[in-house]
């Protein structure tokens, strides 16, 4: 509604009045206001142009005339060094005056070929410089195995040359042990009419005194100045960690500033000039204009740094103050002009909606009064006509329609009516339905927890019979060997008596036979108690009728089944043997569950743990280790057993079928099927728990019994 009404304005005279006006005259601003932004621009980037010119010609202006005072100090002391060859504390004498009487230099040195002095003595160097905090004057002599002068650059390259040459900045370790730059001069004397090297005579400028300089530079609140060696290296910067560890190519490469690296080409081939590329500062990130221009002296160069936002800062601020007047201007004409519009639409704009609001339907609309007597005093007329006459034919309509809507409630009444009723007897079926599935699951879990109860009952009566049946003949075994051990003992103390009737050798070899005796009877008697522990865990099993619940240990039935699982497997195959880890839960309380049905689980999923491991120690022998672990955990509400062993594990297809009846992985003759799907329903059914398997197949296999502490 909102957007029709919105397009119905931008469609109406007044609108187009206004928009049309305000537009040319707001473009006629707005062309005023660039022409007037570009040539402003224009004469401050010309007058920064002008000033960057003149301030780096200063500052090159200023280091030079420095690095050229510095430059004549050895100049002039040279001849008088030369004049005073062979007499040691006059050149040092003269030396350290250089130092003293010049603030501008750090330190001098005159370094001489080797052996000059004598065969013995490869090096021959004086050194006086300036300490940076004390400001006296020290004295070392250079040169050893760990300051070979010879191999130097300050020392190399104006021998090489024949000339003096400003040396690259570096740091003078074991001299003067700061970054500094060296002037050097060599040093001739004329021998045989020709001219013989014989040193160097050298001075040092401290970096930090050309950074004092470039620091003096005030360019705005943010720009800065900085000098690069003429192969590009930082001498002095704003960032001190620039300076020696960056020149302006790595800069520009890790800045990612292609013009930066232009800008340094032109600066190592002694070019000057003001870039107009657009470039931003290493420091703030800024956008910038570099001027710069070459120092004479040493072939180095200055920059300096000017921020945009601060030297266009006046020009904008202009260009605010327009635009603020322009917007105001704006404003006050879009009034006028929509003053204007509205006096001369205004009648029509009324009429207008009134006969869009009796287009819609609304025929009570009160039409505005004109009393002009144009072609709109005359539609205005026309509409009122037009009004009266349909409002009749409308309330002739009205009370047809009355009439037809007092029958279509009547029809609509009577189809809720029956509508509701088939409801009712729908829901009602529904109910009995859910009913009836109710008592047919009750039904189908009953049969089978009575099919269940049946097996274990049976099994149990099984049980019962074979463990009394062995249990008699076992108890004779375990007597008749203990009283054979105690009738063994005393016949090895009677021959101890007939030791002298019988002889020594005779004796030991009956002694010997007896403890033998002895042993093989104490092995039959440990082995007829393990039986008969067997039994006892049998007779448990059996005990009580099938499905009675009784409070139980948990822990303790466990550990008595892994115990009897183990004795079995090994009852079986006496090479078996497994690891058992257990970790029971002391807080445990005891359960209400079936004992002897639970403890059927347990021995099951024990002896399918053995048999899995020994399976796999069959096949690798001495590189594999059965470990069997065992453990419980208190869950609030539920108890959690877990039975993990590390034998062979089972695929994926097999978990899918593992607790289907008569499904077994074992060869044939070796499984029923049965023991797994028993148990699954004894936890499942009996006890209402769960029952999960995770296995990796060749890895391991670990199954999670889970039982509600109170069914």
């Amino acid at each position: 509604m909102n957007q029709l009404k919105w397009k119905q304005i931008r469609l109406g005279l007044a609108f187009k009045m206004i928009f049309f006006i305000f537009l040319s005259i707001a473009t006629i601003m707005v062309m005023i206001f660039l022409y007037n932004y570009n040539v402003t621009k224009t004469i401050v980037v010309k007058n920064l142009k002008g000033l960057a010119r003149d301030m780096t010609s200063n500052t090159v202006l200023k280091i030079d005339k420095v690095l050229s005072n510095i430059q004549s100090i050895p100049e002039n002391y040279s001849s008088l060094i030369l004049s005073e060859l062979g007499n040691e504390e006059k050149m040092k004498y003269l030396l350290r005056e250089m130092v003293e009487s010049n603030k501008d230099i750090y330190g001098a040195a005159l370094a001489f070929e080797p052996w000059y002095k004598s065969p013995k003595e490869l090096y021959y160097s004086f050194y006086y410089y300036r300490d940076t905090k004390t400001h006296q004057i020290n004295f070392i002599h250079l040169g050893n195995s760990s300051y070979n002068y010879y191999t130097m650059d300050w020392y190399q390259i104006p021998k090489e040359l024949g000339k003096a040459e400003w040396s690259e900045p570096y740091y003078d370790e074991g001299g003067g042990n700061i970054i500094m730059s060296t002037y050097s001069i060599p040093l001739y004397i004329s021998e045989k009419g020709r001219q013989k090297f014989i040193g160097i005579l050298t001075v040092d400028v401290s970096l930090f005194y050309l950074q004092q300089i470039v620091n003096d530079i005030k360019v705005y609140e943010t720009g800065y100045g900085y000098m690069i060696s003429h192969i590009g290296t930082i001498v002095t910067h704003k960032r001190k960690e620039e300076i020696m560890n960056e020149s302006i190519f790595s800069l520009a490469d890790d800045k990612g500033l292609p013009a930066l690296r232009e800008i340094g080409r032109k600066m190592i081939h002694g070019e000057s000039g003001f870039s107009d590329i657009p470039y931003h500062s290493a420091v703030n990130n800024k956008e910038c204009r570099l001027a710069y221009a070459p120092v004479p002296a040493n072939g180095w160069s200055v920059a300096i740094v000017f921020p945009v936002d601060e030297f266009m800062a006046d020009a904008n601020k202009l260009y605010r103050n327009l635009i603020e007047l322009a917007v105001t201007g704006l404003i006050i004409i879009f009034i006028v002009i929509l003053f204007i519009s509205r006096s001369i639409t205004g009648s029509l704009r009324r009429l207008t909606l009134a006969a869009e609001k009796f287009a819609e339907g609304d025929f009570n609309v009160v039409l505005p009064a004109i009393r002009s007597k144009d072609e709109i005093g005359r539609l205005n007329n026309a509409f009122i006509y037009m009004q009266e006459t349909l409002a009749e034919t409308i309330r002739n309509l009205q009370k047809t329609s009355d009439e037809l809507r007092v029958s279509h409630e009547q029809l609509e009444e009577y189809s809720k009516t029956l509508e509701q009723k088939v409801d009712e007897r729908t829901a009602e079926l529904k109910a009995k339905h859910q009913e009836l599935d109710a008592a047919f699951n009750r039904l189908k879990a009953a049969q089978a927890q009575l099919v269940q109860s049946e097996k274990m009952a049976s099994l149990g009566q099984l049980t019962a019979g074979i463990a009394h049946e062995i249990k008699n003949p076992l108890n004779f075994i375990n007597n008749f060997s203990e009283l054979s051990v105690e009738l063994v003992q005393e016949m090895l103390q009677e021959t101890e008596k007939l030791t002298a009737c019988l002889g020594e050798k005779e004796a030991g070899y009956l002694k010997g036979i007896l403890q033998d005796i002895e042993g093989n009877v104490k092995k039959i008697h440990v082995h007829g108690k393990r039986a008969d522990s067997i039994i006892r865990g049998m007779l448990l099993h059996s005990r009580g009728k099938s499905g009675e619940r009784m409070p139980t240990d948990i822990n303790a039935l466990l550990a008595e089944y892994v115990n009897l699982g183990y004795h079995g497997m090994r009852a079986t195959d006496s090479s078996f043997n497994i690891k058992i880890e257990s970790e029971y839960d002391p807080n445990l309380p005891q359960v209400n569950v079936i004992p002897q049905d639970l403890s059927r689980v347990f021995l099951n999923m024990i002896n399918n743990a053995c048999y899995s491991t020994h399976q796999k120690k069959k096949e690798f022998k001495d590189a594999y280790f059965p470990i069997l672990k065992v453990s419980t955990k208190d869950l609030d509400s539920k108890v959690e057993i877990r039975i993990w062993d590390n034998g062979k594990g089972m695929p994926k297809a097999v978990l899918e079928k593992i607790f289907n009846p008569f499904y077994t992985t074992k060869p044939a003759g070796s499984g029923t099927g049965l023991g797994l799907s028993i148990s699954f329903d004894i936890i499942v059914q009996e006890h209402q728990g769960q029952i999960a398997v995770d296995s990796k197949e060749g890895e391991y296999a670990e199954f999670i019994i889970t039982i509600p502490k109170s069914v």
